[in-house]
C-alpha cells in the first residue's frame, strides 16, 4: 500500500511538472504561419466555407477549424485562445500516458516529454495534439472493441474528421479489424451472418463518414499545392524513407530538416544507410512485442501511411504521426496477454543461448534509452531556444507596426511570383494573387485585415487561400490593386513593376524593420532559413521623417 501511494505521488509530480513546463514554454512560443492561418480561417470564414469550401484548398478536414472557431468567433485574444486549446489537449493526453498507459515507468514517464509529443504537437498548436489524444482513447477502447464496437470506432471517426493522415491510419486499423472479424466468422462457420454483426455496422458507419470527409478535402482543379506539386526524389527513395527511415528520424536521427517536403529533401547515402539499418532494428523490436496475432493492426496501417506519404504528400513535421501510431500499437500490444510471444518464438527458432538472449535484450534496452535520451535532448534544446529567441515574426512585426503607427497607413504585401528566367508572353499566368502570405501571421493580433491586397482588403478574410487563380482573374485583381494606388508600407519584397511599371519601384521604399520569414527551430537547432534569409518592412522614402524612422541596412540574402 505504501509503495502504491509513493508510486501514485511520483506520477502526480511528473504530471504536474509536465503541465507546468508545457504552459511555460507555450507562453514563450510565437505562433507560426500554419497556426495563424487556421485561427484566421476559424475567425473570419463562415461555417459554410469551413465545411464546404476551405477544406478543398487546405487539405485538412473541418474539425480543427470548428474547434478554433469557438474562441475565435467569441473574440478571445489570439494567443490565449489558440494556446489554451493546444495545452488542453496536450495535458489530457499527457495524463492518459502517465496514468493509463501500460508501459514500464521509464517509458510512460518520458513519453509526454518526447520531442513530438511535448513540443511539435503540444506547444505548436496544430491538429496533431488532438490526434495524439484520440489515439490514446483508441488504444484504451481496443480491449473491448468486440463488446463495444462504437466506442472503438468513435475515435477513428474523429481522426478522419481531423486530419488526412487520420483517415489513412483509421482506414488501416479498420481493415485489420474487418479481417479479424471475417476470420472469426469463417472459423465458427457464421460467415453468412457477417452483415448482422454490430461490429461490421460500426465499420460501415466509419466508411460512410470517411468517404464524406474525403469528398470534403478532395483538391479542386485550382488548388495551389496540387498544381505546383513536383518531386526531386524518386518514388523508390521516398518508399525506402517512409518504411525504414521515418521511425528512426522521429526518435534519434535528423534526416529531414524542418518544413522540408520528403519529395524535395536532400538525403545523403550514408545517412540513408544508417537510417535503414536502425529502422530494421526498431521494426524487429516492435515485431517482438506482438502476440503473433495483432501484427495486422501495425502492418496494415503502417503500409497505408507509408504508401500515402510517399506517393501523395508528407512534410518533416508530419513524421511524428507515425511515432504516435506506433505508440498506439505498442499500447495495445502491451495490454495483450500474449505480449512478447513473437520474441519467445524467435528465441526458440534461432536457438540462442540464455546468455546471448540477455545480451541482445540489453542492446534493445540501450536502443530504447538512446531514443528516449535523444528525443528529450531535442525537447530541452528547442524549449531553451523558444525562451531565448523568437520562433516566428508575426507578433514582433505586429508590435512594430502598432508602436510606430504604421498600421494606420496603407499596407500591401508580397504576392506569389514564379516568373521563369526567360521572357513570357502572359505574365499573369506566373503569379498568384490569392497567395499573399506575409501578413497572415501578423493579422491575428488585429481585429481586422489591415492589408489592402490580401483578399482585396476584406476586413474578415485575413487568411491566404491556397488557390491558384487563372491568368484572367490574376489580371483583373492586379488591375484593382493598381487602382488602389501605391501603398505607404510594403511587407516583404514585392514586384511593384508588374503593377505600376516604372511609375512606382522598390527603390522608392526603404527597409525600416527586419524579420525572419521562415519557421525557427527543429530538433534543438535554429532552422537554417531563419539565419540565411531575411524579409523587411518597407516604408516609402518620403514618409521616413513623418514617422520618425530611419533606413536600416540589409543583412542576409534576399529571396528575390
Amino acid at each position: 500500500m505504501i509503495k502504491e501511494k509513493q508510486s501514485r505521488t511520483i506520477e502526480w509530480l511528473i504530471f504536474m511538472a509536465y503541465a507546468v513546463l508545457l504552459i511555460v514554454i507555450s507562453y514563450f512560443h510565437e505562433p507560426w504561419y500554419d497556426e495563424a492561418e487556421a485561427w484566421q480561417m476559424a475567425r473570419g470564414a463562415s461555417i459554410h466555407d469551413l465545411l464546404f469550401y476551405i477544406p478543398h484548398y487546405e487539405g485538412h478536414p473541418s474539425l480543427w477549424y470548428l474547434i478554433l472557431a469557438v474562441p475565435a468567433k467569441l473574440g478571445v485574444p489570439y494567443e490565449l485562445g489558440l494556446k489554451s486549446i493546444a495545452c488542453f489537449f496536450a495535458i489530457l493526453y499527457g495524463w492518459l500516458l502517465i496514468f493509463r498507459s501500460p508501459f514500464p515507468k521509464v517509458i510512460k514517464f518520458s513519453l509526454p516529454f518526447q520531442y513530438f509529443f511535448f513540443y511539435q504537437y503540444g506547444i505548436i498548436a496544430r491538429p496533431y495534439g488532438l490526434l495524439i489524444l484520440l489515439f490514446c482513447l483508441l488504444a484504451m477502447a481496443y480491449k473491448s472493441r468486440n463488446e463495444h464496437p462504437f466506442r472503438f470506432v468513435l475515435p477513428m471517426i474523429l481522426l478522419c474528421a481531423l486530419d488526412g493522415y487520420g483517415i489513412v491510419l483509421s482506414g488501416g486499423i479498420a481493415v485489420a479489424w474487418l479481417w479479424e472479424i471475417l476470420r472469426e466468422k469463417k472459423r465458427t462457420g457464421k460467415l453468412g451472418t457477417v452483415l448482422l454483426d454490430k461490429r461490421v455496422w460500426s465499420l460501415l458507419v466509419l466508411l460512410v463518414l470517411a468517404i464524406l470527409v474525403i469528398l470534403q478535402i478532395m483538391p479542386r482543379e485550382d488548388t495551389y499545392s496540387t498544381m505546383q506539386n513536383s518531386s526531386n526524389n524518386s518514388i523508390l527513395l521516398r518508399l525506402i524513407y517512409m518504411f525504414f527511415v521515418a521511425l528512426p528520424d522521429c526518435s534519434v536521427l535528423t534526416v529531414l530538416g524542418c518544413s522540408v517536403y520528403l519529395s524535395k529533401a536532400t538525403i545523403g547515402v550514408p545517412m540513408l544507410l544508417v537510417g535503414v539499418l536502425l529502422g530494421l532494428i526498431i521494426l524487429f523490436m516492435i515485431h517482438c512485442c506482438s502476440d503473433g496475432k495483432n501484427l495486422l493492426y501495425f502492418w496494415i496501417p503502417y503500409l497505408f501511411f507509408g504508401i500515402f506519404s510517399s506517393v501523395v504528400y508528407i512534410c518533416a513535421h508530419h513524421i511524428g504521426i507515425l511515432l504516435v501510431f506506433t505508440i498506439f500499437w505498442l499500447w495495445i500490444a502491451w495490454e495483450t496477454p500474449g505480449c512478447f510471444a513473437a520474441l519467445r518464438w524467435f528465441w526458440q527458432k534461432v536457438k540462442i543461448s540464455e546468455q546471448d538472449q540477455k545480451t541482445l535484450t540489453k542492446i534493445g534496452h540501450l536502443i530504447i534509452y538512446l531514443c528516449i535520451g535523444v528525443s528529450l535532448y531535442w525537447t530541452i534544446g528547442t524549449s531553451v531556444l523558444e525562451i531565448s529567441q523568437p520562433y516566428y515574426y508575426g507578433k514582433e512585426v505586429a508590435e512594430f507596426l502598432k508602436t510606430t503607427g504604421l498600421d494606420q497607413t496603407t499596407i500591401m504585401a508580397e504576392y506569389d511570383v514564379f516568373l521563369p528566367a526567360d521572357s513570357v508572353e502572359n505574365v499573369y499566368e506566373y503569379v498568384n494573387t490569392e497567395l499573399v502570405a506575409e501578413p497572415v501571421a501578423i493579422l491575428p493580433y488585429y481585429d481586422d485585415n489591415i492589408c489592402r491586397n490580401l483578399n482585396m482588403g476584406s476586413k474578415e478574410k485575413g487568411y491566404a487561400l491556397h488557390r491558384m487563380p487563372d491568368a484572367e482573374e490574376n489580371q483583373r485583381i492586379m488591375e484593382e490593386w493598381k487602382n488602389m494606388g501605391a501603398p505607404d508600407v510594403i511587407l516583404g519584397p514585392m514586384r511593384l513593376d508588374l503593377l505600376f511599371g516604372d511609375e512606382v519601384q522598390m527603390n522608392d521604399y526603404v527597409p525600416v524593420y527586419e524579420f525572419n520569414p521562415y519557421v525557427g527551430f527543429w530538433k534543438a537547432v535554429p532552422f537554417v532559413y531563419n539565419i540565411v534569409y531575411k524579409d523587411y518592412v518597407y516604408l516609402r522614402r518620403d514618409l521616413l521623417e513623418q514617422y520618425g524612422l530611419q533606413e536600416i541596412p540589409k543583412n542576409g540574402e534576399e529571396r528575390f
